[in-house]
């Protein structure tokens, strides 16, 4: 994951389009006219592709003379001649290299992984990225960049689009034009064969122009890595995603979840806001140009008559919204201002002669009050006002207030013009209050899932500690035994290590003895047959609810065992609870593999097998309390518990047995699956009556049990003295915010020059987001905090390691306070960092310094750097070699 010399892709100074002239290329054309057409200041260069006689030794393609090497070209030419003109373009500077369609139906399938193969290859050694192969191009506004395909003119803005689809694309271009929509960014990433979807989104993260993201996605092939990149990227900026169900088609075969279940989920947890709808996405477009920040997550609605307000009140309620509550100051004064007896309240309805003036005045009014967070009008034509004179009315208040103002015109061709209206000022409009409304719920989607974003849980439980060595000798004995499936014992002690109890059940050897264990487990209960051999008949009957159900149910499993040759002879019987005391249903909790994502958690209704009925639901581990009770909420397990009380209770008891199950995932690697069916729910905890739990035994295997979010790493915390000062050092975590801050923007003006290599005043609070909301599989940061007694946490320095995509290569910057200087400080974070980078493997660290930067220089040699002249003028590269890399090694073993 690089965003290396992605800049010759976004920011060239210098474009040539290369064509084949043999070949008819309208896309060729296209591209040429628009970039005539886009106004790129840099230099346009058109260069033809000719085929060499195949008596020539070397490549068979030559390329016009061209004096000046393009940072970015655009290649319309057939596929199997790209990896040489890509060749011939990187030996002469190209970095940047577009490749658009090609005549795919002329070429196999073998071909055409050849050609591919030969574009990586070409493109390698000159670090050169490469968009496509069949990429409909790239758009840049701002900058006068099309190199693109686009059907319609493209106005600056800042919404990044990026797009697996150019059908999609182009008719989401052609909306946002009719709607004065412009945009930072548009990108259709083609096969994403070098330049992927997560290589773009984290130069959108970065990129100052790019205010929102929106995304159309039909394929994820690593799904770690696009989720590292979706967090980044939403951390600063909202992200709203349409995907194609194909993407995650079919189910998984080792849960009641669909795959798309687990995409979804993978979304909530970068912090995105999914639609599956074109008709959503245009609405998206529009609100992410025009939508501020919700106050609150209550909905007040105004309609001409009391008919709209109703529907779309009822449609709120329907998708889980909710309605604001006007206060009666505000009730009163909409009374006389309307000039009506009937009690108000909202929806608000406004009297059926309503007039433009009265639609401002109580659209002030309701605006005005405190507890108003977000106001949707409904309007349809009325013969006492026209609807153009409303919309303006209505756009005139709204754009004075700081509240999100929804409008929907309903109708018809009566409610185009106030629609227009209504669109060129800025203000959100749509055609139904079904969609103002998903559009509202949208907004407060992403704020919601960007609540779950930023949640760190911890490597290690702040609230209980497992039994780790039970948990490990278990495992260890399991694992010595050959066991793929752990046995009913082993699987019972473990779970009890991590505080999850197993029920074991009671066994009776006689019907008599059987009801016994019924009264002391109490009913309703389930009933198996026990075999001689040790087995249990594979039929049993469950919700027994009295001796005598007990009883026939005892006499019809024998009747049934003994006509299924061989009947065994039947030793006694087992009995469970068929329900939890609780009155909940029982559950199904378990952990399953998810080919894209890894492992995830998810809950269901016991017994629902293999068919998906919309009651399961997913999550990614780790889990911390937060995390935990949305899951819990949203499987909705307690919703009958009319006692608010008793209700909270057991979501509280069940997030716990969430928390430990992901605190168990995270500690136990081979853990492959688990399944818990049934589970019951008591406000005391929980109680699985079967537990199944499955072992990955390769390290291959393991390695794709690893959670597609790593935990926060408290085991890097590190209580050091220094100085005679008490320093915790540890990894950065998003409340360190504020103490990052001041630390970097009380730098002396050299010092800061020497930590960014330019002029810094202050560092912006996206930025600080940034630095310390990361994702500590990619990327690590330590900090040195210290706190004097309850007071705020102070940083006194931080230093940082991001790795390459292959996870080979880190590169490394480090910054101490400027008070802190020639005291050793550096070399203690440099040097806990070293030790890190170690622990994960890395083969080699980089960093790069200032000429001038002396101090530096002679802590990189204290500690075996080599040093060197780097590439930018006024630069010194450091090179730390920690292990060979991979593809030196016999076998290469990552």
């Amino acid at each position: 994951m690089t965003v290396r010399n992605l800049e010759f892709l976004f920011r060239p100074k210098s474009v040539a389009l290369v064509a084949e002239p043999a070949e008819a290329s309208r896309y060729a054309d296209v591209v040429l006219a628009n970039l005539a057409a886009g106004g790129f200041p840099g230099r346009l260069i058109s260069l033809g592709v000719h085929r060499r006689s195949h008596f020539v030794i070397g490549d068979d393609v030559r390329l016009d003379e061209f004096a000046t090497a393009p940072e970015l070209a655009i290649v319309c030419a057939s596929l199997d001649l790209v990896p040489a003109i890509i060749g011939q373009l990187g030996a002469r500077g190209t970095r940047g290299v577009i490749v658009g369609p090609w005549l795919w139906h002329r070429m196999s399938r073998s071909q055409i992984a050849l050609a591919r193969q030969g574009i990586l290859q070409a493109a390698q050694p000159w670090l050169m990225r490469v968009l496509g192969p069949g990429s409909g191009g790239l758009v840049v506004p701002a900058g006068g960049l099309n190199a693109s395909a686009a059907p319609v003119p493209i106005k600056p803005g800042k919404i990044a689009l990026v797009s697996q689809s150019t059908a999609i694309a182009a008719a989401v271009l052609d909306r946002a034009e009719s709607r004065g929509i412009g945009f930072s960014t548009v990108l259709h990433l083609g096969a994403g064969l070098d330049v992927d979807l997560a290589d773009t989104l984290d130069w959108l993260a970065a990129d100052a122009d790019t205010r929102s993201i929106l995304v159309q996605i039909d394929e994820i092939v690593d799904g770690r890595k696009f989720l590292a990149a979706a967090r980044a990227a939403a951390r600063n900026k909202p992200v709203v995603a349409i995907h194609c169900r194909r993407l995650v088609a079919g189910g998984p075969p080792n849960g009641p979840w669909r795959a798309d279940d687990a995409f979804q989920a993978a979304l909530r947890r970068a912090g995105w806001v999914s639609i599956d709808t074109l008709g959503a996405l245009f609405e998206a477009v529009e609100a992410m140009a025009r939508v501020r920040p919700p106050r609150g997550e209550t909905l007040t609605i105004i309609g001409n008559g009391h008919g709209l307000g109703r529907i779309a009140a009822e449609t709120l309620l329907r998708l889980g919204g909710q309605l604001g509550e006007l206060s009666p100051g505000t009730l009163s004064h909409l009374e006389r201002r309307l000039q009506t007896r009937s009690p108000l309240s909202n929806p608000l309805a406004l009297p059926p002669d309503v007039r433009p003036e009265d639609w401002a005045a109580a659209l002030s009014a309701v605006l005005a009050d405190s507890r108003t967070d977000s106001v949707l009008t409904v309007c349809s034509a009325s013969p006492f006002a026209a609807s153009d004179q409303v919309a303006a009315a209505i756009c005139a208040v709204s754009r004075a207030s700081e509240r999100n103002v929804f409008t929907a015109w309903v109708g018809g061709g009566a409610m185009l013009e106030a629609q227009r209206i209504a669109a060129a000022h800025g203000v959100l409009s749509h055609d139904s209050p079904e969609r103002a409304i998903a559009a509202f719920l949208g907004v407060l989607n992403f704020r919601r899932n960007r609540a779950l974003l930023i949640q760190m849980p911890p490597s290690q439980a702040a609230d209980f500690l497992p039994d780790g060595e039970a948990a490990r000798s278990t495992l260890g004995e399991a694992l010595a035994a050959g066991e793929e499936t752990l046995s009913a014992r082993r699987a019972r002690r473990l779970l009890n290590a991590y505080g999850i109890v197993v029920a074991e059940p009671s066994a009776a050897t006689s019907i008599d003895a059987a009801l016994v264990a019924a009264e002391q487990i109490g009913y309703p209960v389930d009933l198996a047959l026990l075999l001689a051999n040790g087995a249990v008949f594979a039929e049993t009957a469950d919700g027994l609810r009295s001796p005598a159900e007990v009883r026939r149910a005892a006499r019809e499993l024998r009747r049934r065992q003994h006509a299924q040759p061989p009947a065994g002879r039947v030793s006694g019987y087992r009995l469970r609870p068929s329900a939890a005391r609780s009155g909940t249903p029982a559950l199904r909790l378990g952990v399953a593999l998810d080919p894209l994502f890894g492992p995830l958690i998810f809950v269901a209704r016991s017994a629902a097998g293999q068919a998906h009925d919309g009651d399961c639901v997913v999550a990614l581990p780790p889990l911390n309390q937060m995390l935990a009770l949305d899951l819990v909420k949203r499987s909705a397990f307690a919703e009958a518990v009319a006692d608010v009380n008793e209700r909270h209770a057991l979501e509280a008891a069940f997030s716990q047995a969430l928390i430990r199950l992901s605190q168990l995932l995270t500690d136990l690697d081979p853990i492959a699956s688990v399944d818990l069916d049934p589970l019951h729910v008591e406000a005391t905890g929980v109680v699985a009556l079967a537990a199944r739990i499955g072992l990955a035994r390769s390290g291959a295997e393991i390695d794709r049990r690893r959670l597609a979010i790593r935990p926060y790493p408290k085991e890097l915390e590190h209580l050091t003295h220094w100085h005679g000062r008490t320093l915790l050092v540890r990894p950065i975590q998003p409340e360190d915010q504020e103490a990052l801050g001041a630390l970097l923007n009380s730098l002396q003006p050299e010092d800061a020059r020497m930590r960014f290599f330019n002029a810094v005043r202050s560092i912006s609070r996206g930025r600080l987001a940034r630095f310390t909301q990361i994702d500590y599989d990619r990327e690590m940061a330590l900090v040195a905090i210290e706190r004097d007694g309850d007071g705020p946490a102070r940083a006194l320095g931080e230093v940082r390691a991001v790795t390459d995509s292959s996870g080979e290569f880190a590169d490394f910057a480090i910054v101490v306070d400027s008070a802190l200087k020639g005291q050793g400080l550096g070399r203690l974070l440099l040097e806990r960092l070293l030790s890190y980078c170690r622990s994960r493997r890395i083969a080699e660290l980089r960093g790069e310094t200032l000429e001038g930067n002396l101090r530096m220089q002679r802590l990189a040699r204290r500690l075996g750097f080599t040093l060197s002249t780097g590439a930018d003028r006024g630069t010194i590269d450091l090179r730390l070699a920690l292990r060979p890399p991979a593809s030196t090694r016999d076998g290469g073993d990552r």
